[in-house]
């Protein structure tokens, strides 16, 4: 994935790994790297009930190759699943970097 620093450097690179930290209370840090400057962004925050969430999704997604399954039922718990992920996610992030973590 290419992508620039825009918060430091503004050099241009190329995202070639995410590194995962793990933060206190089960929560990790999925994040990259500036190679010129080392500015770190984070992609997003998991805690186990999201890692949880992103098992059942995968299994969801895994019955698309099935040609019995009703495929609009699975796309259909496939979106329910996603829009959990990403109504956590979202909480989560604004409770880190909102200053709530650890509140």
């Amino acid at each position: 994935m290419k992508t620039s620093c825009d918060a430091s450097c503004k050099k241009p690179f190329e995202v070639e790994e995410f590194q995962t930290d793990r933060i206190s209370g089960g929560i990790e840090k999925v994040y990259f790297s500036c190679p010129h400057c080392q500015q770190e962004y984070v992609a997003f925050y998991t805690d186990p009930e999201i890692r949880e969430l992103q098992v059942r999704i995968r299994r969801v997604q895994q019955r698309f190759a099935n040609p019995k399954a009703d495929i609009g039922k699975v796309a259909q718990r496939e979106a329910e699943i996603k829009a959990q992920i990403k109504e956590k996610m979202n909480a989560l992030r604004a409770r880190i970097e909102g200053g709530g973590y650890g509140k």
